[in-house]
């Protein structure tokens, strides 16, 4: 697996490879998009964390209609490239596009801000297991009252006997999918290095400590999964 260099090559090859590398990307992205319907398309303010090239904003605006949409992407690549994907979309005014990360956007531009529905796909396993705490913990500040944050992520299975035969699965689904050998042996070597496991009892813990309810796993495809987590009242929880 290549460096996950967005501004190189890595994400001039993105839209095709993350075909491989995320089990069930349509899928996902298609329960994603009937989870916001259903849940919170009254939603008026909406932030997108490091969507990529943005194949799922205009399906976001379209399920949001009302709501004023920020997207976070910290690649200037991946950012020209949602520019281009929502810039023929009736909704595009709606849609304010950051160069910047979560935390740095935090800490300026949406200093203090909140938001009724929040999302992010497939960032959180970009950094080290010691910092995704941090980053579930600013997810959480920055969604409002009884919002809703949908979440993504690379999560091994909690049983080291099953994890063993899910592995299996997903190398074989790799050499099924024609992807060559020295490519999959790279992948293989980019767990927990490049791509690092979200521990499902690592995101419960970040919602418990921010007062929210335990999430509800939408999907699972091998080791991506998919969370529906219901925001708890930020301001009773730090009265208890």
């Amino acid at each position: 697996m290549p460096s996950l260099d967005f501004d190189g090559e890595y994400g001039r090859t993105y839209r095709k490879s993350i075909q491989h590398t995320i089990p069930g990307h349509d899928v996902l992205h298609e329960i994603a998009r009937a989870a916001i319907q259903a849940t919170a398309s009254d939603a008026q303010r909406v932030l997108v964390v490091g969507p990529g090239p943005g194949d799922a904003l205009p399906a976001l605006l379209n399920a949001c209609a009302d709501a004023a949409v920020t997207v976070l992407e910290p690649s200037e690549l991946m950012l020209e490239q949602c520019r281009k994907t929502v810039a023929n979309h009736p909704g595009s005014r709606r849609c304010r596009l950051l160069l910047s990360t979560l935390d740095e956007a935090l800490k300026s531009e949406l200093k203090g801000a909140r938001f009724d529905l929040v999302v992010c796909h497939n960032v959180v396993h970009l950094l080290p297991s010691e910092e995704q705490a941090a980053m579930l913990h600013e997810l959480t500040q920055c969604t409002a009252d009884g919002g809703v944050l949908l979440l993504s992520s690379y999560s091994e299975t909690e049983n080291s006997e099953d994890q063993q035969d899910v592995f299996k699965v997903a190398w074989q689904r790799l050499a099924d999918r024609d992807v060559p050998a020295d490519k999959i042996e790279a992948m293989k070597a980019s767990r927990n290095s490049v791509v690092f496991s979200l521990d499902p009892s690592r995101l419960v813990a970040a919602l418990k400590q921010a007062g929210w309810p335990a999430p509800v796993q939408l999907y699972q495809g091998l080791f991506i999964r998919l969370w529906l987590c219901r925001a708890g009242d930020q301001a009773a929880s730090a009265k208890t």
